[in-house]
């Protein structure tokens, strides 16, 4: 099964439709493993809460975080200091190399400039999708 984190960014995006939401179609469907930490699930529902319009949705989506079986709940040993501009994108790093993760999907800029860490791809949503549908 792969392994894939998905930073807030996509999470949220979702909501909204388009490339975001295939993406976690796909997860919902079982495709792919969802990888987090305590503070990435922290991030997502912190986020999450302040789209009081599509709430119920946005607690579903949680719930199915915390119980869905195909989500990996890691601890990172590795703390790393890779996004000078927002170190709280960090925390993505963190948590792909403790799952030892097949791929980052983001629509975060500052991610997106890295292009990897450590040989993991970090990709925006159309082009994880592309390589899935490939």
């Amino acid at each position: 099964m792969r392994k894939v984190v998905v930073d807030t960014n996509v999470l949220v995006s979702h909501l909204f439709g388009g490339n975001p939401r295939d993406v976690v179609l796909l997860w919902y469907e079982g495709h792919f493993d969802l990888c987090v930490t305590d503070g990435i699930i922290a991030e997502y529902s912190e986020v999450l809460s302040r789209f009081g319009e599509v709430s119920d949705e946005a607690r579903r989506l949680l719930s199915s975080i915390t119980e869905a079986p195909n989500v990996r709940l890691v601890c990172p040993r590795e703390r790393f200091i890779a996004v000078q501009a927002d170190p709280s994108d960090d925390m993505f790093l963190e948590c792909a190399v403790a799952a030892q993760a097949d791929v980052i999907v983001s629509g975060d800029g500052h991610l997106l400039e890295l292009g990897s860490f450590r040989g993991i791809p970090i990709v925006g949503p159309a082009e994880f999708l592309l390589a899935f549908r490939g």
